[in-house]
């Protein structure tokens, strides 16, 4: 199974690469191919964000802002250089940062998920602080977690404020204010900020939510179908028949793709926050931490995952349900070259299987290789839409729940609709072809059963022609 570990740690080491190629990323193409398609009847459209969010592409004028941050702190033009990376961290909507002015001092917020970091300039130093939570009384549990977290930490630090509010630190010197220093130092501290309010207070009673007025919590129609494809993707990869006619106790190989897929699908298409997301996050690095040849200790890594994430109750789930802005990612770009050599390793995996008839096996591959380059991967545009795309036919009675109107399978769930998805596929190489001359302008696919199509969708994406 191909390996490319995604933690935050790593990613922090390997700064975004500063791509110069603009990409429209999958929520912002959904959304606009929904509206020109519905709009004749007057259809209402959902209005769902999937997956996490990557500032790996960002647009030209960003990075422009950056190379010029870079160039004022090189000749001592100190604040400036501040200023203008300030500029460099709005994403592509611009509404995820907030600057301002006042007596001499230079104010900049900003939203990274759950939190909001509060930063400001002066003409001696650089300071930024996310407020965790407010303790309502101080506990000895939670304030050793944050003393033991600081010694993890390579630019913040856990602090308590005088309200006995527990926050996240990072500062420094104006003249040590690189804009590298600024991107790893913010982004550590807005991850982790993000990260342990949720699990902090889900752990203890004595702390109480601070300053998350801006997230938004979905309708309650889809919540509850987000919860309902939650536990059915748990109840699915209990079933007897997981593997078709295959015994799970002799093929533990196939199942862990079967688990892996669920975990990864539930992260994509759900996109829970707090103990969920914490819950995929710790599996998929001890999974990857075990050797390869050693199945039996990863499928009981893979098992107590799927058993923590059953225990967690729907009304938990439903809290950690809500949208947010976000400003740093976690996943570094990639290119085709890496696309293609992934989808070529499981492909070679799944070739037994689909020589010996076994669909199931072959369709949990498929799922798995989607939703782990989905999950570990900052993909390119055009790779990003057209893998949303393979879950919108996979999963195509979950997007109807959620109110999207198009199908793209047959009733009976196992045809195709290649008409409706060739029309969809063809639409997303037309709004990339601008950055991606090389795409084809006429994509025809012909397989119509589910699980050949879900392989001649995928080795369509690895074959893509993209601009470098």
């Amino acid at each position: 199974m191909y390996v490319a570990r995604r933690n935050a740690a790593d990613a922090t080491r390997l700064f975004a690469g500063l791509p110069t190629r603009t990409y429209l990323w999958g929520s912002d193409l959904t959304m606009a191919f929904w509206k020109s398609l519905l709009a004749a009847k007057n259809e209402p459209e959902p209005v769902i964000a999937f997956g996490r969010y990557s500032d790996a592409y960002k647009s030209q004028d960003r990075f422009s802002a950056f190379d010029t941050s870079l160039k004022q702190y090189e000749e001592g033009r100190f604040a400036d250089s501040v200023r203008s990376f300030a500029e460099y961290l709005r994403n592509r909507a611009g509404d995820n940062t907030q600057v301002r002015e006042q007596d001499g001092v230079f104010y900049l917020d900003f939203y990274q998920g759950s939190k909001q970091v509060q930063c400001l300039l002066n003409d001696r130093v650089f300071r930024a602080e996310a407020k965790i939570a407010h303790c309502k009384t101080l506990n000895v549990g939670f304030l050793r977690k944050a003393i033991e977290y600081n010694y993890q930490l390579n630019y913040s630090r856990f602090a308590l404020d005088p309200d006995n509010n527990l926050c996240m630190l990072f500062d420094s010197l104006l003249s040590e204010c690189s804009p590298h220093k600024l991107y790893f130092g913010l982004k550590e501290l807005s991850l982790q900020s993000d990260k342990e309010d949720d699990l902090l207070l889900s752990e203890f009673d004595q702390l109480q939510i601070l300053h998350n007025q801006h997230i938004k919590h979905p309708d309650r129609v889809i919540a509850q179908t987000k919860i309902r494809f939650v536990r059915n993707k748990l109840n699915e990869i209990e079933a007897p028949e997981v593997l078709g006619t295959l015994n799970p106790r002799r093929f533990q190989g196939a199942l862990t793709y079967v688990y892996l897929a669920a975990l990864y699908s539930i992260d994509y298409l759900v996109k829970p926050e707090g103990v969920v997301m914490d819950i995929i996050g710790r599996v998929h690095q001890r999974y990857f931490g075990v050797a390869p040849d050693n199945i039996d200790e990863k499928i009981a890594v893979l098992r107590d995952a799927l058993k923590e994430l059953a225990a967690v109750e729907d009304s938990q789930l439903d809290r950690e349900l809500y949208e947010v802005i976000s400003t740093f990612g976690v996943t570094s770009s990639v290119s085709q070259d890496v696309i293609a050599q992934f989808i070529d390793a499981e492909m070679q995996s799944l070739k037994w299987y689909a020589e010996n008839g076994h669909d199931r096996v072959c369709q949990a591959i498929c799922n798995y290789v989607a939703a782990y380059s989905l999950y570990n991967f900052a993909l390119p545009g055009p790779d990003h839409d057209l893998m949303h795309l393979y879950f919108e036919v996979v999963e195509n009675k979950y997007f109807r729940e959620l109110g999207y109107k198009v199908e793209y399978m047959s009733r009976d769930g196992h045809s195709v609709d290649l008409g409706r998805v060739n029309q969809r596929i063809a639409e997303i190489l037309r709004v990339h072809r601008t950055e991606h001359p090389g795409l084809p302008v006429n994509p025809r696919l012909a397989q119509v059963e589910l699980p050949a199509f879900s392989q001649e969708l995928l080795l369509f994406i690895r074959n893509l022609q993209l601009s470098t």
